[in-house]
């Protein structure tokens, strides 16, 4: 009987924090067993301007380009690091700002398999007022969501 890689497509969103990236190595192992892609995806969220107001922006498009260029060369490094590894990779930015939904539409719209993704482990008050990221993703998506929960000691 031939074997059939269930995973084509593997999405691990990344914010640029070392705790969104405790997710890669994962990602990697199981795009590897099935001969998957592995997709880096970033939400680019800039200064919204309803929140600091149009003349708070203008002049800090330097700033907003900086930011940008920093989080895409962090994406190369990781990809160069990643096909190192032999693993097929490549990286998407989309800017938007609302993160989860961001990242729900680019995984239904692009036939994505899997999502691997980090979660900070907020619990009680916090996540109540801020809400998590991937709980908004597995409500959104039909595809499988594996979570990587911090170590005890990171919180």
């Amino acid at each position: 009987m031939a074997e059939v890689n269930r995973y084509k497509k593997i999405v691990v969103p990344v914010d640029g924090s070392g705790w969104s990236e405790r997710a890669i190595p994962h990602a990697a192992d199981i795009a590897r067993a099935n001969g998957a892609e592995l997709i880096l995806l970033h939400v680019f969220r800039p200064p919204a301007a309803d929140y600091i107001g149009e003349m708070a922006l203008a002049g800090q498009d330097s700033q907003i380009n900086e930011m940008r260029e920093q989080m895409k060369q962090r994406l190369i490094g990781l990809r160069s690091e990643l096909r190192g590894e032999g693993l097929e990779v490549r990286t998407q930015v989309i800017e938007g700002v609302g993160v989860a939904n961001v990242i729900c539409e680019y995984i239904n719209s692009e036939h994505i398999d899997l999502v691997v993704m980090s979660t900070r482990g907020r619990t009680g008050l916090t996540r109540f007022l801020f809400g998590s990221v991937a709980n908004k993703v597995i409500q959104c998506v039909e595809v499988p969501v594996l979570l990587i929960r911090p170590d005890k000691d990171e919180g």
